[in-house]
């Protein structure tokens, strides 16, 4: 009949605009930001942008370790390659090189160079560093593939974190590279005031709360001071590994994201709030 061939269409049309009307599941909806402090401009731009408000809990810090990375650039004439696995540790060599009135580019220059992941590779080339190698997996198993391909250090001077894994430092020494492991830098938490943001958490004013790492989630739980403060926000975390790791915390994860970005953490909390609309 030609009334339920209309009813119909009106109905199937009525469909396809509503599945493609955007997520409101952030909207008004107060998220805290648990980046470090440097990090929360770009962050809140991104979260606005969903029509959320952010509210800034830094739980992360980063120290440098300036002694540590003088004596060893006091090393460097004794390695063949340098390393780098985080842009933090690029900063804290460059910064410190600096403040001794030295260039890290000019001080590596004649030295092979590697660069762990994009961000890496970026704040060496924003430091004047020319990159010899950058392996396809950013990470220190992917180095070791990177290394096989393109030979063996001689020797190895290894910037890195102070809590950084040991599989690379391990894999090389196994194949007598002689490795010099620098930490650079520790993540801390920080010790700036937050009495406005508990006083948000106890009263309920926080909606979400996002957490990018395992120790992000414990110094969350150090900055709240209660378990129990900790858990009545949703709490979004950006992997099932770092789900596990913020659980046994004792953290009520109820959102993990699909991939591990800040989009998509917040693409899944959308439709965790629009699903207990």
């Amino acid at each position: 009949m030609p009334g339920d061939g209309s009813a119909l269409l009106e109905l199937s049309g009525k469909f396809l605009h509503d599945s493609a009307m955007p997520s409101t599941g952030l909207t008004d909806k107060r998220i805290l930001v648990t980046r470090a402090k440097e990090h929360y401009p770009t962050m809140c731009r991104i979260v606005e942008a969903r029509g959320a408000s952010a509210v800034s809990l830094p739980c992360l810090a980063v120290e440098y370790l300036p002694d540590m990375i003088t004596h060893a650039m006091s090393l460097l004439d004794t390695c063949s390659d340098v390393l780098f696995t985080s842009a933090n540790g690029v900063h804290a060599v460059a910064k410190t090189m600096t403040d001794d009135g030295r260039n890290l580019a000019e001080a590596i220059q004649r030295k092979r160079v590697a660069a762990v992941g994009k961000k890496t590779a970026r704040a060496l080339s924003q430091s004047g560093v020319c990159i010899d190698i950058i392996p396809e997996k950013p990470s220190q198993d992917g180095l070791v593939d990177a290394y096989q391909a393109n030979g063996l250090p001689d020797s190895l001077l290894f910037f890195r974190a102070e809590e950084g894994r040991e599989t690379l430092a391990e894999a090389l020494s196994e194949q007598g590279v002689k490795v010099v492991t620098v930490p650079a830098y520790r993540t801390i938490c920080p010790s700036d005031d937050a009495e406005d943001v508990l006083t948000m958490l106890q009263d309920g004013h926080i909606d979400a709360v996002l957490l990018g790492s395992a120790k992000t989630a414990s110094f969350y739980l150090q900055r709240t001071g209660s378990l129990a403060l900790a858990n009545r926000p949703v709490i979004a975390v950006i992997s099932e590994k770092m789900a596990t790791a913020a659980r046994k915390l004792g953290l009520n994860v109820q959102v993990v994201a699909k991939d591990a970005s800040f989009e998509a953490m917040l693409d899944a909390l959308a439709r965790h709030f629009d699903q207990h609309a």
